[in-house]
């Protein structure tokens, strides 16, 4: 049952070597977007969850009480990628504007604005962690 574990942690993992490609290639390849970054494409949290509920349902069966937990999980996660963490970024843009104001002097007294994903980063990182489960499910569980 590693696959189990193994599948998504490895679905997220190519998710952000995916949103490194699209959105370091134009920003000289920015290592950060790996490890640091929030936001961008596709959303690596949506392929995360996408990919554990997809997993589940393969192995358990879509009708089952595990499935179901991780679909709600899966539905908390990225209601959070949309909106909550959106919201957080654009409060960031006001903050940042206002210590520009405060501490004119101080360059490094700024928060990251870029939390949240739009719905079309959402959507890619659904597509994505559903779509790379399914095939490295068909290939690792015959091992």
């Amino acid at each position: 049952m590693y696959v189990l574990l193994i599948i998504p942690i490895l679905v997220g993992m190519l998710a952000q070597i995916i949103k490194l490609t699209i959105d370091g290639i134009p920003n000289n390849l920015n290592w950060q977007h790996l490890f640091a970054d929030y936001g961008g494409m596709p959303s690596s949290h949506a392929a995360l969850v996408a990919s554990l509920a997809t997993i589940v349902g393969l192995s358990e069966g879509f009708d089952s009480a595990v499935f179901a937990v991780a679909f709600i999980l899966a539905i908390i996660v990225i209601r959070d990628a949309i909106g909550f963490r959106r919201e957080i970024g654009k409060n960031a843009v006001l903050t940042n504007m206002l210590a520009q104001e405060i501490f004119p002097e101080n360059p490094k007294v700024q928060l990251t604005e870029r939390i949240g994903h739009t719905k079309a980063e959402v959507f890619a990182g659904l597509i994505v962690g559903t779509t790379l489960t399914f095939l490295l499910y068909w290939l690792l569980a015959k091992f």
